[in-house]
């Protein structure tokens, strides 16, 4: 008995070639015209927002009793990291963020969201470190957060490359509430 042996065309190749292709790059994160791929929120440090509910009792007025509760706002570095790496399309892929969308999700009654203007500029594969006020002191002293809640915070940066083109990136990061945050960086 004689064995087919099928030999492929050339075209029929590259079309097998260009398919395959297609299949490993359909996903988002691979397609750099998408401004969200472009610079990614890497990391955060510390990686949870850790927010004193009870607050620490403190003499304002100098006469030796702790007579007033202080809160401490959670600040964190947001980390950015630009995706293009070995590219060649110099300063006019740097990204420029001027402003940052500050939105909870928690258990119980979230603060209101917010936005802030920032400047924050990531250069075309390169990496950036941003100093953030996450969770405001007057938030945690209004009640918001409550002891033993989970929850977290979505972060949406705005902004624009050097040519003008709209971009943004986003990041998450957890909630944990307690009475004493201890803060290893």
């Amino acid at each position: 008995m004689m064995e087919k042996v099928r030999i492929w065309s050339p075209l029929a190749a590259l079309g097998l070639v260009a398919a395959l292709t297609l299949v490993a790059c359909n996903n988002a994160t691979d397609d750099l015209e998408t401004s969200e791929n472009v610079v990614t929120v890497s990391s955060v440090d510390p990686l949870n927002a850790c927010v004193d509910v009870d607050g620490k009792l403190v003499d304002l007025d100098g006469d030796g009793t702790k007579e007033t509760t202080v809160y401490s706002s959670v600040l964190q570095d947001i980390n950015f990291d630009s995706r293009l790496r070995g590219q060649s399309n110099g300063v006019w892929s740097d990204v420029i963020f001027s402003s940052v969308a500050i939105n909870y999700t928690l258990e119980g009654n979230a603060p209101p969201n917010r936005n802030e203007a920032v400047t924050i500029t990531v250069p075309a594969g390169g990496t950036a470190t941003q100093e953030l006020t996450t969770v405001l002191a007057t938030d945690i002293a209004a009640g918001f957060f409550s002891l033993g809640e989970k929850g977290r915070i979505d972060l949406i940066f705005r902004g624009k490359d050097a040519s003008g083109k709209p971009m943004t990136a986003r990041g998450q990061i957890p909630v944990e509430t307690a009475t004493s945050c201890t803060i290893t960086q």
